[in-house]
């Protein structure tokens, strides 16, 4: 039992792991994504956690489904609306990416691999393998908005980095408490995606404007 929780805690680091090597070592955002997933199917394959991706398919509710999806997908139109003001580099955002590895197609596949194969595995890890059923909030919460911070410092100004880092946590908390009452990975993955696919329309609009 201690060794599936020291398992476990280290489970944590992988995606903290992946982006210092993947984007501040390699300057890659590709690799720190292949890292992270490679890495999350591989902790499955090692724990036997194959019939997780039952739960992919089950728990949906409508009613939950539909207003955390709308809540979520806010945060393209926020993004658009404050990147003036929170922004480190305001008007060099396109050479910001390209400078990981983000431009032209590979920006766009990046986009589509981010709204549809990351919010699934991402879901299954934290939302399953790292599930924890107390409706406090916990540590895993707090890890899952601390490693985006991560990125959004190459981004934004630390203050708007903590304020990220908060909403972040409630996000997290709440597809937690989501998945636990619904049985399932339906809504936290659905609101996800929502959410992966505001943030790059956001994020091709800001680069087109």
């Amino acid at each position: 039992m201690k060794d599936a929780a020291r398992f476990r805690f280290l489970a944590v680091l992988l995606p903290f792991g992946s982006i210092a090597i993947g984007i501040y070592l390699l300057h890659s955002a590709w690799c720190a994504i292949l890292f992270y997933h490679s890495g999350i199917l591989l902790i499955l394959l090692i724990n036997g956690q194959w019939d997780t991706w039952r739960s992919v398919f089950s728990g949906w509710n409508s009613y939950s489904g539909i207003g955390m999806s709308l809540l979520l997908i806010g945060n393209g139109p926020l993004f658009i609306l404050l990147w003036p003001f929170i922004s480190l580099q305001p008007d060099i955002l396109s050479e910001s990416l390209s400078n990981l590895g983000l431009s032209g197609i590979s920006l766009w596949i990046f986009a589509a691999w981010y709204v549809t194969v990351h919010p699934i595995l991402e879901e299954v890890f934290w939302r399953k393998y790292l599930l924890s059923t107390t409706r406090r909030l916990t540590l895993t919460d707090c890890a899952f908005a601390a490693y985006h911070v991560l990125v959004l410092l190459l981004f934004l100004q630390l203050h708007w980095v903590l304020v990220s880092f908060l909403a972040l946590t409630l996000t997290a908390w709440l597809l937690r408490k989501l998945a636990v009452r619904y049985r399932g990975l339906a809504i936290p993955i659905v609101s996800h995606m929502a959410a992966g696919l505001s943030t790059f329309a956001a994020i091709f609009f800001l680069i087109h404007l």
